[in-house]
Parts: C-alpha cells; sequence; structure tokens
C-alpha cells in the first residue's frame, strides 16, 4: 500500500469510527448516560505524521513533530479503548519507533528517543525519576543497573542523598525501580561488597564462581566491579557470609605483580608483536583512566627472549594479555616450487672467397678483394706471412674450413664454416617461507663489474687501479605469499635469471662483461598445489650478412668470386612454471619435506648412487654405524665370494625326525619371515570419498584398509604389494594420473 493510499484511507477511516462512536454513544445515552466515549484503532502502514494528527483530534492536544519524526505505523486492536487508553497505545507506538512525547507548556514534542533524557518530564513516554536506596550504597548499585537502563536514557547516582537518578520510559523505570527495591532490602536477598586489596577482581571472581559451581553455590552470586577492583556478592546471609570469608582468605599478596607481565612468545616476533600493540596503546592513552588520570601504559620487546613487557593498570594488562595470546598463534607456511624451462638454438654459416695479386715487377699493380667479416681476411695473412709469424698466424685461424692457394704473385683465400648449437635448461628453486612473509633464494656467482680505473694523477705520478662492483649472476625467486580464507592464496613474484653472455660476434667489442637478464615482477592468484604459468618468451632472430664488391659481385656465378656471405639464426623458448602448496601444521610440513627427500632419493637411484638413507633423520645423526658417503664416487662393486670347495659335507640327522617310510606324515614349512610393501596413498576417518575412488578405477590394484586407531576407525587406501621397498618405490614414481600422489608414501605390511 503506497504513503498516499495509507494515509487516506486513515483520514477516512477516523472519522468513521468517531461517526459509529458518536452513535453508540447517543444509542448508550438513551439507557444509560454515564458511558464514557470509546475508539477502536486499525491500521497498516499508515504514515506516522498522519498517526500523530487523528491522535491530536482525539485528544484535544497539541503536537510540535521535529522534522526527523518519520516512518509508518500499523496497529491492530479489535476491542474499543478508552481516551486514556488511546493515549497509552500513542505512547507505546512512539517508543517502539524510537520517538519521545515530551511535554512542553501546553503541548506536546515528538523529539528522537536520544535527545529526549534532557527534557524528560511525567506525562510523556521518557520520563525522570529519582529512587531512594535505603539500605545499600547507591554507587553500588550503578554498576548492576547500568546494564538495564536504554542506549538513550541516564543513570547517575547522588551520593550526598544515597539515590538514583534514571531517565526512561515509565515502563522501563518501573521495573528498575522493583529491582532496586528487590536489591535494596535487608533480608535474606540483600547484598555485600568487599574491596580487594591485592588481588584482581576478574581473576578473583572466576576463582569464587568455580566454587560456587562445585558446591552448588546455595543461591549466591558473584559479581565482579572491575572499574573499582571490587566484587558483589548477592544472596543470602549465610552464602554472602562463606563467600566474604573465601574472598578474604584468597586476597593476599602474590609474587607476581599484577600491574606488570612479561610474556614468551611461542610463534610470533616479539618486534613486530609490540609495534602493533603500541598502536593501540597510543589510542588508549588519548583517553582518561577511571580516576580522570591519563592512562599509564608501557609495552616493550625483548628481542633476545622473544617476549613482550607490559607495564600499566591491572586490568589493562590483562587485556593485552589475552591480546598477545590470541595473536600468538602459528601461521601456515608455503613451499613454492619454480620450474624454469629454457630451450634455444643457434645456427651460423658463412662463406667467403678473397684474393689478392701484386703485380709491381712488371707493368701491373696490387690489387684484391678482401673481407674481415669471415674470421681471417688475406691482408692479415699477407702480413703474417710476409712478417715470418707463423706461430701467432696459427694461434689466431678461425673455426670452420680455410683453403688458401697461389704463388709469389697471386694467392685466394676461402673460409667456410656452418656451427649448429643446441641448449636446454632446466631450473626447479624451491623456497620455503611463512605466510605474509617475504623470501629469497639466489642460486648463481658473484661476478666482478669494471666501474672505473686510474692511471695518472695530475703530477705524473704512476699509480694505477681499478675499480670493480659484484653482482650476483644466476637465478633468484623471490616471493611474498598471503593465504586467503579458503585454499586460494596471493603471490607477489619476482623471478629473475641472468647469465654472462659469450664474448662473440656484437659482445666482442664490448668493453666489459655483458650479461644476458630475463626478470618477470606479477602478482596471481593460484589455488594449493596447483600449477600455474608467471610468463615466457619465444624468440626467432635470423640475421644475414652479405659483403660483396659493387658490379663483381652480381655476376651470376662467377660473382660468388667477389661476395661473403654470413647467416645467423638464434631461436630461444623460454617459460617460467609455478606451485604452491601450503603447510598448515607440522604434519603437512613433514609430508612435503619427505616428499622432496623421497624425489632426491629417486633421482640418485637413476642415476646409479643409491646411497642415501631410506629415513630422512639418519642424515643428521653422527652416531650412525656406517660412514658419510661421498656421492661424487661410483658406489663400490661387491662381487660374491665362492666357497673354497663345491662338495657339500654330509650333515648329521636325528633319526626322530624321519618318518617310517610308509607316507603320510604331515609336513609344515617354515612360516616366511618375508616383509611385504605397499603404497599408501590417502588416510582418514571418513570412507566415503575412498570408495568412490575405488569405484572409479575398478581397473588398478586398489584396496581400502581398516584399522583402529585411538579408540575410532581409521581408513587407507593402499595401491600394490610388493616384495621388497624398490620395487614399491619404482612404482610409486610412475603411479597412474587419476590417483592422488601428493601424501602417497611406500610402507611395510
Amino acid at each position: 500500500m503506497s504513503k498516499l493510499s495509507s494515509r487516506l484511507a486513515l483520514r477516512l477511516a477516523l472519522p468513521l469510527i468517531a461517526i459509529l462512536a458518536s452513535t453508540v454513544l447517543s444509542m448508550a445515552n438513551a439507557t444509560e448516560p454515564e458511558t464514557t466515549d470509546s475508539w477502536t484503532i486499525n491500521m497498516k502502514d499508515a504514515d506516522i505524521r498522519d498517526f500523530i494528527e487523528q491522535i491530536s483530534t482525539i485528544s484535544n492536544q497539541t503536537f510540535v513533530i521535529d522534522p526527523r519524526v518519520k516512518g509508518h505505523v500499523t496497529v491492530i486492536a479489535q476491542e474499543p479503548m478508552a481516551l486514556a487508553e488511546v493515549y497509552k497505545l500513542f505512547l507505546s507506538v512512539m517508543t517502539t519507533h524510537g520517538y519521545a512525547v515530551m511535554p512542553d507548556g501546553n503541548q506536546l514534542s515528538v523529539i528522537p528517543s536520544n535527545e529526549a533524557r534532557t527534557a524528560a518530564g511525567t506525562q510523556g513516554n521518557m520520563e525522570t525519576r529519582v529512587i531512594q536506596v535505603q539500605h545499600g550504597a547507591a554507587n553500588d548499585l550503578i554498576p548492576l543497573i547500568r546494564p538495564l537502563v536504554a542506549n538513550y536514557g541516564h543513570l547517575a547516582a547522588v551520593s550526598s542523598s544515597n539515590s538514583l537518578i534514571i531517565s526512561d520510559t515509565p515502563a522501563n523505570i518501573s521495573r528498575i525501580g522493583d529491582i532496586i527495591h528487590q536489591l535494596d532490602s535487608s533480608n535474606q536477598d540483600d547484598f555485600s561488597v568487599y574491596e580487594l586489596r591485592h588481588a584482581w577482581v576478574h581473576d578473583m571472581s572466576e576463582v569464587i564462581n568455580r566454587s560456587l559451581k562445585n558446591n552448588q553455590g546455595g543461591g549466591a552470586q558473584v559479581i565482579a566491579d572491575t572499574r573499582a577492583n571490587r566484587l558483589l556478592l548477592l544472596g543470602p546471609h549465610e552464602a554472602r557470609a562463606r563467600l566474604l570469608k573465601l574472598a578474604q582468605s584468597l586476597d593476599t599478596p602474590s609474587s607476581r605483580s599484577a600491574n606488570t607481565r612479561v610474556i614468551r612468545l611461542r610463534y610470533g616476533d616479539a618486534k613486530e608483536m609490540a609495534s602493533t600493540l603500541g598502536d593501540f596503546g597510543e589510542n588508549m592513552q588519548q583517553s582518561e583512566g577511571p580516576s580522570g588520570s591519563p592512562l599509564k601504559l608501557m609495552i616493550r620487546a625483548d628481542e633476545s627472549l622473544n617476549a613482550i613487557v607490559i607495564m600499566a593498570e591491572a586490568d589493562t594488562v590483562s587485556m593485552f594479555e589475552d591480546l598477545v595470546r590470541q595473536l600468538d598463534v602459528p601461521r601456515a607456511q608455503v613451499l613454492v616450487e619454480a620450474a624454469i624451462v629454457e630451450m634455444s638454438g643457434d645456427i651460423s654459416e658463412a662463406l667467403g672467397v678473397q684474393w689478392a695479386i701484386d703485380g709491381r715487377s712488371g707493368t701491373a699493380g696490387l690489387g684484391g678483394v678482401n673481407f674481415s667479416d669471415t674470421g681471417l681476411s688475406v691482408g692479415t695473412l699477407l702480413g703474417a706471412i710476409a712478417s715470418g709469424e707463423d706461430a701467432a698466424l696459427a694461434a689466431g685461424l678461425p673455426n670452420g674450413a680455410i683453403l688458401g692457394i697461389g704463388n709469389d704473385k697471386f694467392g685466394a683465400l676461402v673460409t667456410a664454416l656452418s656451427a649448429n648449437s643446441k641448449s636446454n635448461l632446466l631450473s626447479t628453486p624451491t623456497l620455503l617461507t611463512l605466510d605474509n612473509q617475504t623470501a629469497e633464494i639466489l642460486v648463481g656467482q658473484n661476478v666482478p663489474f669494471q666501474t672505473g680505473s686510474y692511471t695518472t694523477d695530475a703530477a705524473g705520478s704512476s699509480n694505477p687501479f681499478t675499480t670493480i662492483e659484484r653482482k650476483d649472476i644466476g637465478v633468484t625467486l623471490k616471493v611474498t605469499p598471503h593465504i586467503n580464507e579458503g585454499a586460494t592464496l596471493r603471490l607477489v613474484i619476482e623471478q629473475e635469471i641472468s647469465s654472462i653472455a659469450p664474448s662473440s660476434g656484437l659482445n666482442a667489442q664490448a668493453v666489459d662483461l655483458v650479461t644476458n637478464k630475463r626478470s618477470i615482477k606479477s602478482t596471481v592468484l593460484a589455488d594449493d598445489g596447483q600449477v600455474i604459468v608467471l610468463g615466457g618468451l619465444i624468440q626467432d632472430d635470423v640475421t644475414s650478412t652479405e659483403s660483396k664488391v659493387p658490379l663483381l659481385g652480381d655476376i651470376p656465378g662467377l660473382g660468388r668470386l667477389f661476395r661473403s656471405t654470413r647467416e645467423v639464426r638464434q631461436k630461444r623458448n623460454l617459460m617460467v612454471f609455478l606451485r604452491p602448496s601450503v603447510a598448515r601444521d607440522g604434519v603437512g610440513l613433514a609430508n612435503l619435506s619427505l616428499g622432496k627427500y623421497r624425489d632426491l632419493r629417486l633421482l640418485g637411484k637413476a642415476g646409479g648412487h643409491d646411497n642415501l638413507p631410506e629415513d630422512a633423520s639418519q642424515l643428521f645423526n653422527r652416531n650412525a654405524p656406517e660412514p658419510s658417503v661421498d656421492l661424487r664416487q661410483e658406489p663400490p662393486q661387491s662381487f660374491a665370494v665362492p666357497s673354497a670347495t663345491l662338495i657339500e659335507k654330509p650333515k648329521p640327522v636325528d633319526p626322530n625326525t624321519l618318518g617310517d617310510g610308509l607316507g603320510g606324515e604331515s609336513f609344515s614349512p617354515p612360516a616366511s619371515t618375508s616383509e611385504h610393501f605397499t603404497i599408501e596413498l590417502i588416510q582418514g576417518s571418513n570412507p566415503d570419498f575412498m570408495q568412490a575412488l575405488l569405484e572409479r578405477n575398478t581397473g588398478l590394484p586398489l584396496r581400502l584398509h581398516k584399522r583402529q586407531q585411538d579408540g575410532n576407525d581409521h581408513y587407507a587406501v593402499r595401491y600394490g604389494r610388493y616384495p621388497n621397498r624398490e620395487l614399491a618405490e619404482q612404482a610409486l614414481a610412475a603411479l597412474p594420473q587419476q590417483l592422488p600422489k601428493r601424501r602417497a608414501l611406500v610402507i611395510a605390511e
């Protein structure tokens, strides 16, 4: 129903109600003249201002409505009501919608309830009343009564008159007055207040309440007043006396100060924790303490003990101690595995013809064709021959085929080279770090680069030196993981691959070393155990160089004698893959570590080195009976030494063990003590997923194993059965792709 229709319906309904009421009144006057007026009010989603207007018409009162008064009203009533009941209903509706009706002279003001306590009277739905406390102290009732007062209400104690001032709705004030009357009585439901001198009220109340639970309390109750550090004891006189005696016996000086606390951290960093708590402390110090003085608080970190030192009031110390315990929890760890795959190939082909003529003895002159990009020029060759430096010439010969023909007057030099190089590089750096913690791994070399040199000074004295700067060259992985809710991770990654370029081609002309650098900086989202690609590069460079004599080099066929060609092709494919794995506890971290150790053992077996122990913890056992083995050496081969004789000596036989020759004797073969091994894929207490795995892979040797663990059923999916561990390890490395491999391991049966 729209606002207009509801307002119109209300305007039509209430006059009709008034007409019906007047008709009923006139009929009633004929029989009973003393009958009063009555109204029946029913409305749905009516505008609150129209509702106030109709109440004003019925009660003949003037209302001043605050501009912030807005909303819709729904009232359902079946019985007629008198004027007083209608006005009471009106006040109830205003209270329900958060508005107060306050008297202001001959008129009433409708304002929000949170502003009504400063103008509360006795005729609206907000009142201010003074309640006198007879037996107890008014200040002691404040902690008990304050939670019962509405947020827009007011509660205060007057010590001089031992009374309470309350501003609230009349119904709530009446309810609070009854509670105060019950608390302020001198009978068995009285209360006592005990001010603690040494102990802290929060700890004391916990101890006494625990004793009440064990002894059934006897109707007694203990409330902690943390502001004044005192206990409020409620209940019968005998129970309160017993609790008071217990509190006095516990309120003794303690060796542990209530204002200072040293908290040793288990998992967090003390310096970072102190910085976090210091931010809270700065905000708290801006406010005032209970006595009006600034709050005294000091938080320091002891990095040598990894501890937090707190000095403050007792309740503040306890609050910060709880905060430290909630923050000092074990953080999850992330194992980041990167795979950097680079495949490159270079093809270089060069062919050149050079020649020279010396005709100075006759009428001719000098001439020739010289190309310096073929590795060896004819000019260099002739100069070396003329000077007799045959050794220098032999040392400077380039790669490829070199053919020289001629005599003293004519010479020709043919050079040809075809080179093909391929490389396949695979780098798999692995890095383990905490959640939200940056970690970096570098595998490479620290290479010096020349940055400057000096030979002589201004005076001409010689003191040469060279300045260098060392830089890291290799594979660098820098990761900052952030574990989100669920199994998703946000990874901030910096990946760099750098290497020294060979001194050939254009690199040979550089004044210092030339480095190749490939870098990736990115932020990605990945699931736990998901393989993602960070980036890559596919490069194909072709460089063709042709040197020739103009015109002569263009002659078909013959022009080849006056031309030199060179073609270089470079191809490079680079891809970087990443897989994060989350370890949320020690068990998960142990599984990841054992998986990596198992992979290392399998690689060693594939290379013929099986010298690592089966258990990774034996690597750190210095008391192991076997000495350490150098993995760089080939494992020694042991051969069985044959026995001295091939004739078996007769052995004595006990006649009692022989049969009677008639047959029928039972023979029991000796029990086999050989141990078998199997692969355990997954384990847990819920067999539903495991049963579904078996149903999807009916053709594989899978079985469901059940055992008891800590009194409960425990299930595991096992694969195959092998006579020795080596065969089981090989089967583990060749598990089908559809089976879970992450936590699979070889166990003995």
